[in-house]
């Protein structure tokens, strides 16, 4: 399948998804509870299921991409700055995200350890695109430890809780985002460079589509009502959006035209 047509349906599908959220948090949710309306339960219920297909879908068309990327991608501008914004959002995360009840001590500190570990490497990748910085491959791998652990953290927060559309939604982000990073990991390790691009791919347009659903409408939601939903912290949230633009920029840098070709395999 072309990846022009992968890329146009994935385009149609994220603000699809964006305004059935919108029409959740507006509409559908009782801000105080985070739970359906009584009267919406059903049709709240249906959007969830809806937003889920739409990725579902997209997945699915990616893994017939044709354009494999014949080389990593240059680190340039945007990918830098995304890195460093993403460094930035997920060390005020971690020490603004509330009590995460239900976790022990070890989870919290690695979770923190690898937190910080990730943001170093963010920044050492951001640069690269300035300066003739030798990452050592290995280290990638500390971005997925990093969500590893992020989801054992809020799953073991969220479990003791009554299960509303803003865990779903975050922990389906959360997974397809881990996905995405093992990937990005062992794209940078050289493992699976030949096959890997359709994984990338793959769990790259799920975890853009997934991350701004979850963030762009709980962020405006806030901002327009001064703050009223706070079921997920705001910190949360900037973060989750974020992660989005970074894999939203290396996505269009790693399969540009000038970085990849078309293949029938």
């Amino acid at each position: 399948m072309k990846y022009k047509k992968i890329l146009l349906f994935s385009g149609i599908a994220l603000p699809i998804c964006l305004g059935l959220r919108f029409l959740q948090l507006f509409y559908i949710i009782e801000t105080e509870t985070g739970f359906y309306k009584p009267e919406f339960k059903n049709f709240g219920s249906y959007i969830l299921f809806l937003i889920f297909g739409f990725v579902a879908a997209t997945v699915m068309f990616s893994f017939f991409t044709h354009r494999r990327p014949d080389k990593l991608p240059k680190i340039n501008i945007f990918m830098s700055v995304s890195s460093f914004f993403l460094a930035i959002s997920i060390v005020f995360e971690l020490f603004n995200q509330g009590d995460l009840f239900g976790t022990v001590i070890w989870q919290v500190l690695l979770l923190r350890l690898f937190g910080l570990l990730s943001a170093v490497w963010l920044i050492l990748f951001g640069l690269k695109g300035f300066l003739n910085i030798k990452i050592p491959v290995i280290t990638s791998a500390v971005l997925g430890v990093f969500w590893v652990m992020k989801i054992i953290c809020n799953f073991a927060s969220i479990s003791s809780l009554a299960l509303i559309s803003d865990n779903i939604l975050l922990i389906g982000a959360y997974c397809f985002v881990l996905l995405f990073m093992m990937n990005f990991g062992k794209l940078y390790s050289g493992l699976d460079f030949e096959r890997g691009f359709k994984k990338l791919m793959a769990t790259g347009l799920g975890s853009i589509i997934l991350c701004f659903t979850q963030s762009v409408p709980n962020i405006i939601y806030n901002l327009v009502t001064g703050g009223d939903y706070n079921h997920i912290a705001m910190a949360s949230n900037v973060n989750l959006f974020i992660t989005g633009i970074f894999i939203l920029v290396f996505v269009l840098s790693h399969f540009s035209h000038k970085n990849a070709c078309e293949r029938i395999d």
